[in-house]
């Protein structure tokens, strides 16, 4: 088994936790998908930037006009949710930094079991200050009921590193990724898989990277995980851990006030 590492070095705590039962290391994608090719105007139109005091620091998701879903260790440290105040939102854009659109966050919720002497439940939610505008570029995306099959293609996205340590880009990234068992993953790759995380795996020179955490994995149409760790550094021929929506839902249901 190789190095786990989270997707922001200020999960590091939480990916101690594995270290104990794993001789992965956790790793954290900052920005960007190594070896993505560049998305078209409305591919990914739940794709957003998360931004703090201006910069870019992960990705996330549109699940309605007022919330975002993201990772909780973008916007939680040392037990505390980061001051909305400092977070906005970028959306409707390919490139980082066109601020086309640019919206500010309201309330930061984290989902309670995260870093609490647990593992997974790397989840949180933006309420935003004002409503989103939809059109082709900006939309929502709903919210998966069960996990991608094994074996099946997911797609995931962001914009960060192109390889570890590598430069940021400036245009949004996508890659095809596979989605395996948790049996064939805790076998080969992560025996202390948490209950709320899947594994997509991928080739050399390919996968989420460094600014990717909270990005979304999509099959189908849905919204099937958040981008939470990569195993090793980023584009090594192994998987990337992302929360299972299907797990979270009712949670993310509960507090974004959606319908079900």
């Amino acid at each position: 088994m190789g190095s786990i590492r989270k997707l922001l070095p200020s999960a590091l705590l939480w990916l101690c936790l594995l270290l104990g039962e794993t001789q992965q290391q956790l790793v954290s994608p900052r920005p960007r998908i190594v070896g993505g090719k560049s998305a078209k105007a409305g591919q990914f139109p739940h794709q957003v930037s998360l931004r703090q005091f201006g910069n870019h620091i992960c990705g996330g998701s549109i699940i309605s006009d007022r919330y975002i879903l993201t990772a909780a260790h973008c916007v939680q440290f040392n037990g505390q949710p980061t001051p909305a105040s400092r977070l906005a939102v970028q959306v409707g854009s390919l490139q980082l930094n066109s601020f086309e659109t640019y919206v500010d966050v309201a309330q930061v919720k984290v989902h309670a079991k995260y870093g609490n002497g647990g593992r997974g439940y790397d989840i949180a939610l933006l309420r935003l200050k004002s409503a989103l505008r939809f059109n082709a570029n900006v939309s929502a995306i709903a919210l998966a009921e069960q996990d991608p099959p094994p074996n099946t293609l997911v797609d995931i996205s962001g914009w960060g590193a192109i390889f570890q340590g590598g430069p940021i880009s400036n245009d949004l990234l996508y890659v095809q990724v596979r989605s395996i068992s948790r049996a064939q993953c805790t076998a080969k790759y992560l025996r202390n898989l948490p209950d709320t995380t899947m594994c997509l795996l991928h080739g050399a020179n390919i996968g989420a990277c460094h600014g990717d955490s909270g990005g979304p994995a999509v099959y189908k149409g849905q919204l099937v995980g958040v981008a939470s760790f990569v195993l090793g550094g980023c584009g090594r021929e192994a998987p990337d851990g992302y929360e299972r929506v299907s797990e979270l839902r009712g949670w993310i249901i509960q507090h974004a006030s959606l319908s079900r």
